[in-house]
């Protein structure tokens, strides 16, 4: 019966992946579950009565405070994507959470993949490894590269929205997303294969064996992918190949329980992706008509580039995890480990940027200016070990404990070879003179150390009170040589280190067995950073300031309600907040900020030139929003669920980076290309300008929302079902000092 579910799920998951138009998507996601609820939902109660059955939602159980909980008593907004749930939607990735997690945006990238939720955004470039979104694998930290991959073989997925880190890993003001493989089964010998496939090209392959090696004491899981699509499904009208994308990976994991006071879980994981793509362009004039016309117009609903070469990228992706759980009476001790060892290479034609206009295009047969590319090559490594202790029963029936400490540390080393065309007059293709590369080494190093506690207090049989505080020590750095005419310049020499407390104060109120009630107040705290892109060998302070930042704080409150209606066959949960960030690392979008960049040449005389980098940003930032998220088990075959969040971050007042040249009025400019004198004249003799900004510090959606259903009936003996699942995205805001580069509100 397994194989014959999962070739109905391959069959079916066909069927979801045809391409209708988005209209007919709309209509048939919207629809079926109206139709379907309104001609059943008349008879649920009779039906139920005759046929004797309890209709009620199933019960979700939760690790958000390191125990298990049921969804509904955590006074914690969290949404849970179990692995019933994962099978269902056919989730194969990390980044399609989005569609079924409210207010959450992934964004895959062969090197800097970024996340936001709760209204800030974390940029990989501008953060490294401190994410406002900490992601865990198997309760153990994982930088966010190696956990915005595929997914195989998982138990469940926690989102928990909010500041974390006096009970979980490390400090976080957004959230924390916790990524459980399934175990291995100490009884009984089983497995699956599970095989999709799309209209499309695009087929995916999983499967999982399970084997006990000693009945109740040890057991073996071996899970593996395979996995060919066309990446993000855009095509250049310039060359023959379109984007691409080819995984592999496997894991092993060892489950011993020699004795019933031990668990012992210890897992290997590997994955290689391999990727080419090409990214998406608008005709400039459809958004905006006063532009010139593009040679041809292109829409953006043709997913269509005009570059000749796609930017390629592997990935070889290492995990080593062991937890130990130990039963000490009225204690138990755990340690959670890993260590996480990553390969990256990636080469992106012409600079960093790309060439995306295709300015250098192949009409003049010049192969070498038309592949040039920055290639980049990054070797990461990282381990973590966090010990705790935490009591098994409430002490005296009333206080739970939970103590620990942490320790963390991450290293990168990164060789960029940055190529720049040299011309012999204008600059054109035909004047094409040659190459000279200047190469680029950085290397960073971090550790952090930390400890925690947290005590939950039963104050009545309906009232509970929890106070949790965190420790952090962190040292940090970094150093960036640039190679110029055989001559090598340390242009950063980034050392720091910092301490800082963090707290989460929440008070849960349980009016009744159905409605509870919820506040926190917390903190969080982010490591200052250092951006890598600037090479000039004399910035002025002002561009500094622009590149070396402070540590974030930041404060939060929220206030949430989760209920029970209908005999337990709907849940409805509610939750609002506010947060306030002061140094948040905000980097300026688009292709980046005009700045003059000063380089050597012969090792003594200085050149000034114009270059672009996207700038850091150390602003203030108000967040507030809303959650809602519902469940319903309208009958015995149909289920239906709405989630809806707002959220909306702003920089208050902030001093960012901006291109205000021509003219110096205050406001970003709208368009063209400045000179050095430009600059100069622009800034009174600095080498960047900077703006006051009250403006959005997301590109985020202000809102999303997500309907889904699920009608279940019996078909020639197996179980078949309709599903359906449509997710809104409100309107988003891009580079401020863009006007044409928003977009207007979308469905999937």
């Amino acid at each position: 019966m397994q194989a014959i579910s999962k070739n109905k799920n391959a069959i079916l998951q066909g069927i979801r992946n045809t391409r209708l138009s988005s209209k007919s998507r709309l209509k048939f996601c919207l629809w079926a579950p109206v139709l379907l609820l309104g001609s059943n939902i008349g008879l649920a109660a009779e039906n139920d009565q005759i046929n004797g059955k309890e209709l009620t939602l199933e019960e979700v159980l939760v690790t958000a405070r390191r125990k298990d909980e049921t969804l509904q008593e955590v006074p914690v907004s969290v949404a849970v994507v179990t692995a019933d749930a994962i099978d269902k939607l056919n989730i194969r990735k990390l980044e399609d959470l989005q569609s079924v997690v409210a207010g959450l945006t992934l964004e895959e990238d062969s090197i800097a993949p970024n996340s936001s939720l709760r209204g800030v955004r974390f940029d990989t470039f501008a953060s490294g490894f401190n994410p406002t979104v900490e992601f865990y694998l198997n309760d153990a930290p994982i930088v966010s590269l190696a956990a915005i991959q595929a997914l195989f073989d998982v138990g469940q997925i926690e989102v928990l929205r909010g500041p974390q880190g006096t009970l979980r890993g490390r400090a976080s003001p957004s959230g924390a997303i916790t990524i459980t493989t399934q175990r291995p089964d100490l009884v009984d010998f089983g497995g699956y294969v599970d095989l999709t496939s799309s209209s499309n090209g695009g087929g995916n392959a999983k499967a999982a064996v399970n084997i006990p090696l000693i009945e109740e004491k040890l057991a073996l899981r071996f899970a593996a992918f395979h996995e060919e699509n066309n990446g993000n499904g855009v095509r250049s009208i310039n060359s023959e190949t379109s984007s691409s994308y080819q995984g592999d990976g496997y894991r092993v994991s060892l489950r011993a329980e020699p004795i019933e006071a031990l668990s012992v879980n210890l897992m290997y994981q590997r994955i290689e992706p391999d990727r080419q793509t090409f990214f998406q362009v608008e005709s400039a004039n459809i958004a905006d008509p006063s532009q010139p016309a593009s040679p041809r117009t292109i829409h953006s609903d043709e997913r269509l580039a005009v570059t000749n070469y796609p930017e390629r990228a592997s990935q070889d992706m290492e995990r080593y995890g062991l937890e130990l759980a130990f039963d000490l009476g009225e204690f138990i001790l755990n340690y959670s480990g890993s260590k996480t060892d990553m390969a990256v290479n990636r080469k992106t034609p012409y600079g960093s940027g790309g060439d995306l206009g295709d300015f250098f295009d192949a009409s003049y047969n010049q192969a070498a200016l038309d592949n040039l590319g920055q290639v980049i090559s990054t070797n990461t490594s990282g381990e973590s070990h966090e010990f705790r202790i935490a009591t098994d029963e409430p002490l005296a029936g009333k206080y739970s404990v939970i103590a620990g400490i942490l320790y963390q540390e991450n290293s990168s080393a990164n060789d960029v070879f940055n190529p720049t065309a040299l011309f012999a007059q204008a600059l054109s293709p035909q004047s094409f003179a040659g190459v000279t590369t200047t190469p680029i080494v950085s290397a960073t190093d971090s550790k952090e150390k930390s400890v925690f506690a947290n005590v939950t207090w039963d104050l009545t049989e309906v009232d509970e009170l929890s106070l949790g505080v965190r420790y952090i020590t962190f040292e940090t750095t970094s150093t960036v040589d640039v190679t110029s005419q055989g001559v090598t310049n340390r242009i950063s020499n980034f050392d720091e280190d910092w301490s800082e407390s963090i707290y989460l104060l929440s008070y849960r109120h349980q009016y009744n067995e159905d409605l509870m009630a919820y506040v926190t107040a917390g903190s969080s705290w982010r490591p200052g950073i250092s951006a890598v892109g600037d090479f000039s060998v004399t910035p002025s302070a002002r561009e500094k300031s622009f590149i070396t930042l402070e540590p974030e704080t930041s404060d939060s409150i929220e206030f949430g309600v989760k209920s029970t209606w209908l005999d337990r066959r709907l849940n409805l949960n509610a939750s609002a907040f506010y947060q306030q960030f002061d140094n948040y690392p905000y980097r300026a979008g688009g292709n980046g900020i005009y700045y003059i960049t000063t380089s050597t040449r012969d090792g003594q005389n200085f050149t000034d030139s114009v270059d672009q980098f996207n700038f850091v940003s150390a602003v203030p930032i108000n967040v507030y929003g809303i959650e809602v998220e519902s469940a319903f088990q309208a009958t015995e075959q149909l289920s239906v669920g709405a989630l809806f969040s707002y959220s909306k971050g702003e920089i208050d007042n902030g001093t960012v980076a901006c291109n205000d040249y021509s003219p110096a009025d205050g406001q970003p400019d709208s368009g063209g290309n400045p000179s050095v004198a430009d600059i100069r004249n622009g800034t009174g003799g600095d080498t960047v300008g900077a703006c006051n900004a009250s403006y959005r510090s997301n590109n985020a959606p202000l809102w999303t929302s997500t309907l889904t259903s699920e009608y279940s009936f019996p078909f020639i003996d197996v179980e078949a079902y309709i599903r359906g699942l449509v997710t809104f995205y409100g309107n988003s805001e891009n580079d401020p000092a863009n006007p044409i580069d928003d977009v207007d509100a979308y469905n999937t």
